[in-house]
């Protein structure tokens, strides 16, 4: 398979899964309504607080239902712009976008490998939230397209769940059965659904596993220069979400940023 056939595999996976998380999440079309709605994991929200968020153009690749991309804006960002390459995901943002009452915030549903030239250079911060990177077939190729989308000086920011959590099989108690360095692509029919963790018969959808060299490597590669990075020691992503309390724990997050140029 190539980039392409991983891609549309993938899209079509979330694309069936949309309508299971939308059960999960009844409420939030009444909690994007209020003005401080905040969907930010602390840490996180502390990075667009140094921003100076106020006014900026934002851009959030893999936005899902847009929450995120809505907390920033109720945070007193500019213009915002989602993008998601699954359709069904894409409607949700809009639909929760046109509840919540905001104003120049919109979603666009594009392959993020086949992205339209015009958003090039367009805005002062991009955003990649938790559940992205890992269902990128070429790393490289994706922080190269995310860079092209910031203007000179314009900052990415990043929070994911760390890639050390890659070596685990989740269970009720979640074991390391990976290695770390495994480049072959993860295959799953078992579904998407990270809320409930109901098993259905999938299309089927492939993971990647990126180290966290690759990644710091692949930003370099593009012109993006790291100003910040944090590991965080509880669940931002309902995978392996017992290792929180382990005696033990790794690593479950990660928070990045950069600035371009």
């Amino acid at each position: 398979m190539d980039l392409s056939d991983y891609t549309k595999a993938n899209l079509d996976s979330w694309n069936e899964v949309e309508a299971r998380h939308a059960k999960v999440n009844k409420d939030l079309n009444e909690k994007v309504k209020a003005a401080d709605f905040n969907n930010l994991n602390p840490d996180f929200d502390s990075l667009f607080n140094g921003l100076e968020i106020e006014g900026k153009s934002v851009v959030q690749v893999g936005c899902n239902n847009g929450i995120d991309l809505l907390s920033v804006k109720n945070k007193g960002a500019g213009r915002c712009l989602g993008i998601d390459g699954a359709e069904a995901f894409i409607e949700a943002a809009k639909k929760l976008a046109a509840q919540s009452g905001q104003q120049d915030i919109d979603f666009v549903c594009s392959n993020i490998y086949a992205l339209p030239e015009e958003f090039e250079r367009q805005f002062d911060v991009l955003v990649v939230t938790v559940g992205v990177i890992n269902w990128m077939p070429d790393i490289a190729k994706f922080m190269s397209i995310c860079a092209s989308l910031l203007k000179d000086g314009g900052v990415m920011l990043m929070e994911e769940i760390h890639p050390i959590l890659g070596m685990y099989e989740e269970a009720s108690s979640s074991y390391i059965d990976a290695s770390y360095f495994d480049t072959e692509p993860y295959k799953s029919e078992e579904g998407l659904d990270y809320f409930t963790h109901d098993k259905y018969q999938a299309t089927e959808n492939y993971w990647f596993q990126h180290t966290l060299d690759k990644l710091l490597m692949s930003a370099l590669e593009a012109n993006l220069q790291l100003l910040h990075i944090k590991e965080l020691p509880y669940n931002v992503g309902n995978f392996c979400a017992d290792l929180e309390q382990a005696e033990n724990n790794p690593p479950m997050g990660i928070n990045l940023a950069w600035r371009y140029g």
